[in-house]
């Protein structure tokens, strides 16, 4: 089997998330049967624990999207992706919103990876929204300080970034699947919005 580039990426990354799940899943039955036994364990440690046990398995879900496997025939229900979005919202400063219907697993790879990006232009906190008109995916973020690395949002329409790290590899990763799947991307920004539409 001889694999692409974005094909052994999207390998890692599932058998990452898969690997991840089974521990953290096991954190979470453990907090669950310690107040099924009855002790007295709600205290602020044990809050701390089961909120950033909750963060990390909504990561994780939004991970396996973004960066897992995925085939032509498979398909993410409109309510997983809202929960998912929800769960990462909570506690967080920018609230996410899934306002659409059911997607491809393809069409959610995207939005999803649309969304990290829209992260990083947020550093103050606002809201993303995913929304879908009979054309294009529109995922939108609004909030008070939009900010806009152009060496970033330039590699999303294929130019090459001199400042990529670990944190920003959707910048690479998105516009490289854009391509692999012929669809197209348009930014669109405003002091206060930035907008990315992906016709797919």
């Amino acid at each position: 089997m001889t694999a692409t580039p974005n094909t052994l990426a999207a390998l890692i990354g599932s058998r990452i998330c898969h690997d991840l799940v089974s521990p953290i899943g096991a954190i979470n039955n453990g907090l669950e049967l310690l107040e099924l036994g009855g002790e007295n364990v709600v205290s602020p440690e044990m809050e701390l624990i089961r909120e950033s046990v909750d963060a990390a398995m909504a990561r994780i879900k939004l991970f396996r999207i973004a960066f897992g496997q995925s085939s032509p025939d498979q398909n993410v229900a409109q309510r997983d992706l809202q929960a998912i979005l929800s769960d990462i919202s909570r506690g967080g400063r920018i609230k996410m919103v899934w306002d659409a219907g059911n997607a491809s697993r393809m069409q959610a790879q995207l939005a999803m990876l649309a969304i990290m990006c829209l992260e990083v232009a947020l550093p103050r906190g606002g809201e993303i929204v995913v929304r879908q008109d009979a054309t294009a995916w529109k995922i939108s973020g609004t909030g008070p300080h939009i900010q806009i690395d152009s060496g970033l949002w330039d590699s999303l329409s294929g130019a090459t970034s001199s400042i990529l790290s670990p944190s920003k590899v959707q910048f690479v990763l998105l516009p490289a699947l854009i391509t692999e799947h012929d669809a197209l991307l348009r930014v669109k920004n405003t002091p206060d919005t930035v907008s990315i539409e992906i016709d797919a």
